[in-house]
């Protein structure tokens, strides 16, 4: 992670709000982004405080940074992932999140599952309240803006653009079912991106 916190200093030098809101939990919990970069990942592990940053694992699709040995590796090395089926869990992939909830990790997911190419927020997907409401952890928000300008899909490397994250109050589960919980997650980030100014992440 060392190398990509200096790439991500030196070209977006990330700006960080809302971080109270970690104070006041306990891990784990389910920090659930908008997805438009690869430089999504380091700018959210380098935004979180080190005793979460220490102690979070990244879900990643395993039919794409898996499909290779030495990719998967490498994500592997550099950002604790989890490799995750896209669509149903296989039981090996749930008894090893239940593995890591278990032992106290906290998870980091891009619930529209791929990369946006416009910028903008795609549909969510319920994998992410799915997970929550399975262990009963709080889904954190964390929008993120500047990524897409600086790295977009497609694009070979980063420029330079100013980025931000911002993290958003705690979404308890309820009675909900993933649908719900998705769609109050959804006006969770829409909220999160008017704040920054804009009207969609």
């Amino acid at each position: 992670m060392g190398p990509l916190r200096v790439l991500v200093h030196v070209y977006n030098r990330p700006q960080v709000a809302g971080r109270d809101v970690l104070a006041h939990l306990t891990p784990p919990v389910l920090f659930a982004a908008n997805h438009a970069s690869h430089l999504d990942t380091p700018v959210i592990l380098q935004s979180l405080p080190g005793r979460w940053r220490r102690r979070t694992s990244v879900v990643a699709a395993m039919d794409y940074f898996f499909k290779r040995r030495s990719t998967g590796f490498a994500v592997a090395l550099a950002f604790a992932t989890v490799p995750i089926e896209r669509k149903n869990l296989s039981r090996a992939t749930h008894e090893h999140v239940d593995r890591l909830v278990g032992a106290g990790w906290s998870l980091l997911m891009y619930p529209e599952g791929t990369r946006t190419r416009t910028g903008k927020l795609g549909a969510l997907k319920p994998g992410a309240a799915r997970l929550a409401l399975r262990y009963g952890i709080p889904i954190v928000p964390i929008c993120l803006t500047g990524t897409h300008e600086s790295h977009p899909k497609g694009s070979d490397w980063p420029t330079s653009y100013p980025v931000e994250v911002r993290f958003g109050a705690p979404l308890t589960p309820r009675d909900d079912d993933p649908r719900a919980l998705t769609s109050r997650l959804r006006e969770a980030l829409v909220r999160l991106a008017e704040e920054t100014g804009r009207p969609d992440p």
